[in-house]
């Protein structure tokens, strides 16, 4: 039985700016972490990039939890309560660790000392360096992203499943 109930044209539209932004994150964060470092500015230039592109989704992803706030509510596809519960505890981790992704790679760029440029404009700088947080959080921004990748491969099966498996029409309430 297809399901027909769908997203507004906004919030499809956001989640599918974010996904390819993320994703495009993902790829270039891992990239640039095999840059020597000195020589040219080449290295920082991609940083800064990262974390120009890293705020963009951290701004991206609180209009999108505004948004999910004042928006109506598109009904849970039919599925049987552990299926739900699983779809239920996988999206809230995905939108956990697109909050937490941001945020420490933010927060750890404020520790590092060095000035945080977003998208070439230089933003205040909030606290000196401290290199144990700083530390502490590109760890935390490693494992968030390693844990973003897997959990984004098994939204991406989910989504398959229901299409290719279920045929429930899952794929209709994102148009």
């Amino acid at each position: 039985m297809a399901h027909t109930t769908g997203y507004d044209r906004f919030s499809v539209w956001l989640h599918w700016l974010m996904a390819v932004l993320l994703l495009a994150e993902i790829a270039l964060g891992l990239w640039m972490l095999g840059l020597p470092k000195g020589g040219g500015g080449l290295r920082a230039y991609w940083f800064n990039v990262h974390k120009s592109v890293g705020m963009l989704l951290g701004l991206l992803l609180l209009v999108r939890l505004a948004w999910m706030a004042v928006r109506p509510r598109v009904p849970a596809v039919p599925m049987a309560a552990a299926m739900r519960l699983l779809a239920r505890a996988g999206h809230g981790l995905l939108y956990a660790l697109m909050l937490l992704m941001p945020l420490s790679g933010f927060l750890g760029s404020v520790f590092s000392g060095y000035p945080i440029r977003f998208f070439g404009m230089q933003l205040p700088q909030l606290a000196q360096r401290w290199e144990p947080a700083k530390e502490l959080l590109a760890g935390v921004h490693q494992w968030a992203a390693y844990a973003l990748i897997a959990l984004t491969a098994l939204h991406v099966l989910a989504f398959l499943h229901h299409q290719f498996i279920l045929k429930d029409g899952l794929i209709l309430r994102m148009r």
